[in-house]
């Protein structure tokens, strides 16, 4: 979960079940990968307010093409807290009703290899409150070297509806650095760069969080992300942050 760039997908083509950095990018044939985020809100005093119980879903509709149903706000690269579902919280804005909205998930595996690379299209419906829909456009890639990986997956966000409610056109750009130390548990550093295209050069922000991913059994892993989704930039909020724990099965 930390990069679907470096956990999602079974033992197809290359990599060996239990080779965290190098799975591939898309699910092979008729395989599932179903996963549970629980996204707990960090903030000053308020440990669990957001807290969200968002759930995943892909499947290898072909040996090139994957697709899914996402909700939570890993599927969209982000480190924060109040994804569908959301327990209620009326007091903190990103929490305000339980069902904020979903997203379908597209990839095609183009390369594989050291260098691997996933053209990759999501529609998605960011709020239902004011309604927000949006297409992001972009591409999932790593390259790995041993137990070493680093993935982007970066991608143009553009409003299909109520730009002017806050649903702006965007750009993310997010980069993990992951290190597998041995067999079944892979450590990953999260960080990159997202902006409203419209306030690019005095608007972006940086995420950074650190991560650990492990196989509990071929068929499910866990993965644990701590870390700040604004903590540099001009826009910048060092006070909110998130846990991220996540449960994954796959077949």
């Amino acid at each position: 979960m930390l990069a679907a760039a470096l956990v999602l997908g079974g033992a197809r083509a290359q990599a060996a079940p239990d080779d965290l950095v190098a799975r591939p990018l898309v699910l092979g044939d008729g395989e599932v990968d179903l996963r549970l985020t629980v996204e707990i809100g960090v903030r000053p005093h308020n440990l669990g307010r957001p807290l969200s119980f968002a759930p995943d879903a892909w499947w290898g509709a072909t040996p090139d093409w994957t697709v899914g149903v996402i909700h939570s706000d890993p599927s969209v690269d982000q480190i924060a807290a109040g994804a569908t579902f959301c327990a209620h919280d009326a007091s903190i804005p990103t929490c305000s009703h339980v069902y904020r909205g979903s997203g379908v998930d597209v990839r095609f595996g183009a390369l594989a290899g050291p260098f691997a690379l996933a053209p990759r299209a999501r529609l998605l419906v960011r709020d239902i409150d004011p309604f927000k829909p949006a297409l992001a456009l972009g591409a999932v890639m790593r390259w790995t070297r041993g137990r070493f990986a680093i993935a982007s997956d970066p991608y143009l966000r553009v409003p299909l509806a109520n730009g002017e409610l806050g649903n702006r056109t965007a750009l993310s750009i997010p980069l993990w650095l992951a290190v597998q130390p041995t067999r079944g548990w892979m450590i990953t550093a999260h960080t990159g760069f997202d902006t409203d295209v419209a306030v690019l050069r005095d608007g972006y922000h940086g995420p950074f969080g650190v991560g650990v991913t492990a196989i509990v059994t071929p068929e499910i892993d866990v993965a644990l992300e701590v870390g700040w989704g604004r903590l540099f930039g001009p826009q910048y909020d060092v006070r909110t942050g998130a846990i991220l724990l996540t449960a994954g099965w796959h077949r």
